[in-house]
């Protein structure tokens, strides 16, 4: 086993990999760019289907907890009325004027 095998060996194998996938070696028929696109491709599938279940989560929560019968409920059996009122006032009773130089 010749020293080059040696330290080959020793790498983590997960290094080992991604040198070999990133040397330009046309033998092997794959090439960095075509990783690169995958692995994005595949990023941006499993970020919608994640999506897409924690919807589907919160929905089904959401539904069991049945807050659409109760806001119904108050829609057609209770009538909203607001009634404001702004005022402003200083803080203090007297109005300090600037200082004269």
């Amino acid at each position: 086993m010749s020293e080059d095998e040696t330290k080959r060996s020793r790498e983590p194998r997960l290094r080992d990999f991604a040198r070999r996938l990133l040397t330009d070696d046309e033998e092997k028929g794959i090439s960095p760019r075509e990783v690169l696109g995958a692995v994005i491709d595949g990023g941006d599938k499993a970020k919608t289907e994640l999506v897409r279940m924690v919807a589907r989560e919160v929905r089904t929560y959401l539904e069991g907890l049945g807050l659409h019968e109760d806001v119904r409920h108050l829609m057609t059996n209770y009538s909203l009325d607001v009634s404001a009122s702004f005022r402003l006032r200083p803080l203090s009773d007297e109005v300090e004027e600037p200082a004269e130089e």
